[in-house]
């Protein structure tokens, strides 16, 4: 658990704590439900067509296999960075 000071340190009501947890609270359920799906209402009569070319054509772009030890070999010629460590 993240430890903090208490709104008295800062010479505030102890309540000023609940309403930054309030707030903070928003903003979480609020970015989670950006993130959701919508419904739209299909006014071209498209539905979600429109999202099943884009997944498709995406699907297309990546590779059927990985060759991991030549992406290794490559990587490893390339330095030990962090951004390399992470992607292998």
């Amino acid at each position: 658990m993240e430890e903090h000071d208490l709104p008295v340190a800062y010479g505030q009501h102890i309540n000023a704590e609940i309403t930054s947890q309030i707030l903070e609270a928003s903003d979480l359920l609020f970015s989670i439900l950006s993130l959701t799906p919508q419904k739209s209402s299909g006014g071209s009569g498209g539905g979600d067509g429109g999202m099943i070319k884009l997944i498709q054509e995406l699907k297309d772009k990546i590779p059927e296999t990985i060759d991991f030890w030549s992406l290794k070999q490559k990587l490893r010629a390339e330095g030990d960075n962090p951004l390399n460590v992470v992607l292998m």
